[in-house]
């Protein structure tokens, strides 16, 4: 089913990826690029002025037209190509806004984010059928200086998650992207999950680094140490799949069985995020985490 008369809620379409196994959902952002400056977003190649975000044009007043169109207890994710919680978000509150429009029309809503602000509409989020998945590439703030320079310490968004799952809103750990010789360390990996465990989490979502020539060259420069490693994993033996570079497939499968054993050994559900490599996926469950908001 399309729904062209909508405005600022889109249906989830990324690409028409064959590696997508996302349910049928709606996404929604309500603010146009990000600050957080994420090296490896994917979003800064499409999006213009991507590093200056700003709020969408008459966006409640689209927003509360729209959810008259789209179906009761739909889907609905914040968001796919920016953060709801940038940092404009701490003193605009359009988040929180757009959460009290949703709780009010029957919706299921999944979190994408990796500030720790989403802390400030718990008392919203437990009441809807919600989940909430933080990113957290690695715990080791050199890392994530560089890599997330703007983005919330780890540690916030660990105690995020801990302070989300103790409402008894379910969280997951989203551990991605991994980047070859940046934050693949095996110990380091299992030290983030273990913390994500001990803060209450249910589900571990977890990807490749999908390079694309821009983000490649910012990460390049930031970490020069990897430039020619990454530059010969993806772009000499790497595979394109749209306009991405893929790491080769054997390497791939390496990484998402190492996160997907690790988390198994903690009792938690594991799923990929666009690899194609659906078997090692935890039967019955939802690659975005969202499954979790049927359980409310």
């Amino acid at each position: 089913m399309k729904f062209k008369r909508l405005r600022v809620i889109r249906e989830f379409d990324p690409w028409s990826s064959r590696f997508c196994t996302c349910p049928y959902k709606f996404t929604l952002n309500p603010y146009t690029g990000c600050g957080h400056h994420c090296l490896y977003c994917y979003a800064r190649s499409y999006i213009k002025d991507f590093d200056r975000p700003r709020p969408k044009s008459k966006l409640l007043i689209h927003i509360l037209r729209d959810v008259q169109i789209i179906p009761r207890n739909a889907l609905i994710s914040l968001s796919e190509s920016s953060d709801p919680y940038t940092p404009p978000e701490d003193s605009l509150g359009l988040t929180r806004k757009v959460l009290e429009v949703l709780s009010n029309g029957g919706f299921r809503v999944l979190i994408v984010t990796k500030s720790d602000l989403v802390i400030r509409d718990i008392d919203i989020l437990s009441r809807i059928p919600s989940t909430v998945s933080i990113t957290i590439t690695t715990m080791d703030e050199g890392i994530t200086s560089r890599l997330e320079p703007k983005a919330p310490q780890p540690h916030r968004r660990l105690e995020a998650l801990r302070r989300v799952a103790k409402s008894r809103i379910p969280t997951v750990l989203r551990l991605d992207p991994i980047i070859p010789g940046i934050n693949d360390n095996v110990e380091s990996i299992e030290d983030l999950i273990k913390a994500a465990v001990d803060a209450g989490i249910l589900q571990v979502i977890s990807s490749t680094y999908k390079a694309r020539f821009d983000s490649l060259r910012m990460i390049s420069r930031a970490f020069p140490h990897v430039k020619s490693k990454l530059v010969d994993l993806y772009l000499v033996k790497g595979i394109k799949v749209g306009g991405y570079y893929y790491l080769p497939l054997e390497i791939r499968m390496k990484y998402m069985t190492l996160v997907k054993n690790i988390a198994e050994k903690y009792g938690l559900i594991f799923t990929t995020c666009r690899e194609g490599l659906y078997h090692l996926n935890t039967p019955g469950f939802y690659c975005d985490g969202s499954s979790h908001t049927y359980a409310m």
